[in-house]
């Protein structure tokens, strides 16, 4: 049997069998969790460890099927949770409406909260009313938060939202953990001219394929959708490349390194934007402030991480010896994780700066177990980096692209953002894989849709401009691990195309 008839054989006895079951169970369990208020007794946590345990579930059968057709796991996280996500909302599991649409049910309860208003009255102000006529989605999701299961499914939303939030922050730790800083320093040089053609290129084209399609749009929104087109989620990159063993490939730190610098030079962007759209000027102090402390972060982790983490170990192992290498490397990942947040970086990036400065030779003079950090730390993040992958494929809406012109528009801005990211590939040096290097920095994931997030906030991109942007998003994050994948199968990395 050829491999074109073995993959539609699995087609045929895997996936389609795998999705409907998974759909049922899931959709039992929505049901069951929606309906469980009525229960007094009952222990509200029960509910959220019984999603987590689905949610785990699905993510393995992504996996497992996945293995089977010869892609990366991410890629079957990312595609059960799309399918499974749809199916559900299509049948009106509450549970799946409020994860559809987080970030609305997000605004309204922030604005209940901050006003005191009650739910409808909020979700007026958020949404206005066109958007709460009976039958549509806004109607549906206030439906749900106002009815008698509102407080229990919001509150599962959120236990969702953190443990996947805490599954990408273990993700990029690992990833650091099998960096060093001196591999992340030879290639520095070409890190940082990636990054800057991986900044440039897609912002030029974002903004041209903007202008050209909607040239009646304020010059506000082009700028918006050429910043939205700039992101690089270097997550899912992050663990196609683990998936594959190649974290210690030239090609793997060239991203990894890029991808830092990518965010540091999409918050500068971001922030004369803004201040452009909020102020109609540039904000010279805000874009200084950004650039200067992610500078002095980021420098400061590099030369003087070690010499803190030395500290911290001994403290820890005077505290609790048997259990240092554990919840030492944790504790220091998450105070980096959130300095960086406060700063104005992603917390990712202070997550993988940790696991940069960390290494087992710190833990030799603690009395620790032979175990290795990343023996340790393995298992968690196989149990909660899959929960992010899969709620977000389930937060992807398919019916966004019913309409013609937004699909049109979507199409345009995915060949923007490939081909910007692709051009990358031209300012890694010679001896790495070029290819692989471009692909490896299409991916737009989170981040992207944070840009577009704001974007809509501001009122410089409408409904339909944002579900193209989204298009953009969910395309690049889809297809970016298959192709990478590909593309470091294809040769031995270094020779294929330098």
């Amino acid at each position: 049997m050829g491999s074109r008839q073995r993959h539609r054989a699995w087609l045929r006895s895997g996936w389609i069998p795998a999705l409907a079951l998974a759909g049922v169970v899931l959709g039992r369990a929505g049901s069951a969790l929606a309906s469980a208020g009525s229960a007094g007794h009952e222990d509200p946590f029960a509910g959220i460890l019984f999603a987590l345990a689905l949610v785990v579930t699905s993510a393995l059968l992504g996996r497992w099927l996945a293995a089977r057709l010869g892609m990366a796991s991410v890629v079957g996280e990312l595609v059960i949770g799309v399918a499974v996500g749809n199916a559900l909302y299509q049948l009106g599991d509450p549970l799946a409406v409020v994860l559809m649409h987080s970030g609305t049910v997000n605004d309204v309860v922030r604005e209940a909260w901050l006003s005191g208003r009650s739910i409808a009255q909020a979700a007026q102000q958020v949404m206005g009313d066109e958007k709460l006529v009976p039958g549509t989605p806004g109607a549906q999701v206030i439906a749900l938060l106002g009815g008698p299961d509102g407080p229990r499914l919001f509150m599962l939303m959120t236990a969702l939202w953190i443990f996947s939030s805490f599954g990408v922050i273990l993700l990029l730790f690992l990833v650091g953990l099998e960096s060093t800083i001196e591999g992340m320093l030879q290639v520095g040089g070409r890190a940082a001219a990636v990054a800057a053609v991986g900044i440039a290129a897609p912002f030029a084209l974002g903004w041209a394929t903007s202008l050209w399609l909607l040239p009646d749009e304020a010059a506000t929104t082009h700028l918006f959708h050429g910043a939205a087109l700039t992101a690089t989620s270097v997550g899912i990159t992050a663990r196609v490349f683990k998936d594959l063993g190649r974290l210690q490939s030239d090609e793997a730190r060239v991203i990894l390194g890029a991808a830092v610098i990518d965010d540091v030079l999409g918050l500068v962007i971001l922030a004369i934007v803004v201040g452009i759209v909020a102020t109609g000027r540039v904000e010279l102090d805000a874009i200084a402030r950004i650039a200067l402390l992610s500078a002095a972060f980021l420098g400061a982790v590099l030369w003087l991480g070690e010499g803190l983490a030395r500290r911290v170990v001994r403290l820890f192992a005077a505290l609790e010896r048997s259990q240092v290498k554990l919840l030492m490397p944790l504790v220091f990942g998450f105070l980096l994780a959130w300095a960086a947040n406060e700063i104005g970086l992603a917390s990712i990036v202070g997550a993988f700066a940790a696991g940069l400065v960390l290494r087992d030779e710190l833990f030799e003079d603690a009395g620790s177990e032979a175990r290795t950090l990343h023996e340790m730390l393995a298992p968690l993040e196989s149990i909660f980096a899959p929960v992010f992958f899969v709620l977000m494929g389930m937060q992807v809406d398919l019916g966004h692209f019913r309409e013609p012109a937004t699909l049109a528009l979507g199409g345009a801005f995915v060949a923007a953002a490939i081909a910007g990211k692709l051009a990358v590939g031209l300012a890694a040096g010679p001896g790495v894989d070029k290819l692989s290097i471009g692909i490896g920095m299409v991916p737009r994931g989170e981040v992207g849709l944070i840009f577009a997030s704001i974007g809509k906030s501001l009122g410089v991109i409408d409904d339909a401009v944002f579900s193209a942007v989204v298009l953009m998003v969910i395309t690049t994050t889809l297809v970016a691990p298959v192709g990478l994948g590909w593309s470091l199968r294809r040769g031995t990395g270094a020779g294929a195309a330098s």
